[in-house]
């Protein structure tokens, strides 16, 4: 069975994010195993465009990619039509990466006209919050959701999501039968080298994403600051997408007089640096309720744990239960129970920091494996005949 795969954006496409990595991630597991698969993507990467030999994703892996022009982000360009009419006719099954972008639509409609079985993994694009924000404000894109993205979701084998939240949000939309896959993100924690003990006084924290609403970055700083002691620093690192957030941003940083740094996008070796210098690393998505909890997962999560990077996170994602398992600290989205997270956070001695940092790396290993994993998605996209899914994916609840 040669899978169909289509995704907007894949590595080492930089300045895309974690769907990219995830299909990367994902593609390669399913490789590992021996699954034949054939992947459709733009070619889009903000240093140019990418060639197909550039994709690495094992030998069992045909990648074929489009130009992508105009509108970048959502992978748009002419040639995804041939490319993935193509891929949905020859495919016995086919699995979509994302949402409401150029290459996932077209897959998701060529998969409904072919009367081609489909899994659809939204990545975040259903989110309560999310939906809620573009219902309110977005009205366009709401129409677009409802007489494309719905009607085809409906039509998928199952929605893949990775957190019970992600879960609530497709039902809000879909309806409490809709055919819910729960298995989170994988993370191959062979790549990601345990690191010792930070050096230097104080305490370092560090962020890695994009500047905007939606990551909660700004309240998290303005309550950072209110705590911070003398040799405390903070070091954010990713792209800015919005002007008037960013320069509220700026204006922190300012403020903060050199606790702050600023390092925009990095290469990957230099997240790795970043990450191995900081004690946690901070994932406050949603903090600002105005920007809405788009984040369904949080890949930069599972990777700084697999370093053995204890974490600081917004309460909703796929890691409430990080705090029991002693990974890390969790914090309701407001400024009082980020400053209790952060106070425990200085509190903890070197001795209880790395016991928290094995905790969070063997969670990784043990919980993450993404070959694991891409074996309970897998099962599940290629029992095509409904009557052959387990019984609780039919009627719509989890499945693990």
């Amino acid at each position: 069975m040669e899978v169909g795969i289509v995704t907007t954006h894949i590595p080492p496409a930089k300045g895309y994010g974690g769907v990219s990595v995830t299909a990367s991630v994902l593609t390669k597991a399913w490789a590992e195993r021996g699954h034949k698969m054939t992947l459709v993507s733009s070619g889009e990467s903000i240093d140019g465009p990418l060639r197909a030999e550039q994709v690495k994703l094992g030998g069992q892996v045909d990648v074929q990619l489009y130009s992508c022009y105009g509108f970048r982000r959502w992978g748009f360009g002419l040639g995804a039509i041939p490319k993935l009419f193509s891929l949905c006719l020859r495919s016995p099954v086919v699995y979509i990466h994302g949402i409401a972008t150029w290459p996932s639509t077209l897959a998701a409609i060529f998969c409904c006209l072919l009367r081609r079985p489909f899994m659809v993994a939204v990545h975040g694009g259903l989110m309560p919050e999310h939906v809620d924000l573009i219902r309110r404000r977005k009205p366009h894109k709401w129409l677009y959701y409802r007489w494309l993205t719905f009607p085809t979701l409906r039509r998928a084998i199952a929605v893949h999501c990775t957190s019970d939240t992600e879960a609530e949000g497709v039902c809000n939309v879909l309806g409490q039968d809709a055919r819910i896959l729960l298995v989170p993100n994988g993370i191959d924690s062979r790549e990601f080298p345990v690191a010792g003990y930070p050096a230097g006084e104080g305490m370092q924290l560090c962020f890695l994403g994009h500047v905007q609403q939606e990551k909660g970055i700004n309240a998290f700083i303005k309550a950072w600051l209110k705590i911070r002691r003398p040799n405390d620093r903070l070091v954010i690192a990713g792209r800015s997408v919005d002007g008037d957030y960013f320069e509220e941003f700026q204006a922190l940083v300012e403020q903060a007089q050199g606790a702050i740094s600023y390092r925009g996008y990095l290469q990957r070796d230099e997240v790795m640096e970043l990450l191995a210098s900081s004690h946690f690393l901070v994932l406050p998505s949603g903090l600002e309720e105005a920007g809405g909890m788009r984040e369904n997962f949080g890949n930069v999560v599972a990777e700084a744990m697999a370093m053995g990077r204890p974490v600081l996170v917004a309460k909703g994602l796929a890691w409430d239960h990080l705090q029991a398992l002693g990974g890390g600290f969790v914090f309701e989205r407001n400024v009082a129970s980020v400053c209790g997270a952060l106070w425990k956070a200085q509190a903890l001695d070197r001795s209880e920091w790395q016991r928290m940092s094995a905790n969070a790396r063997q969670y990784v290993e043990q919980q993450l494996d993404p070959v694991k994993l891409g074996d309970k998605v897998w099962q599940v996209l290629t029992k095509t005949d409904p009557a052959d899914l387990p019984q609780q994916l039919a009627e719509g609840s989890s499945y693990e």
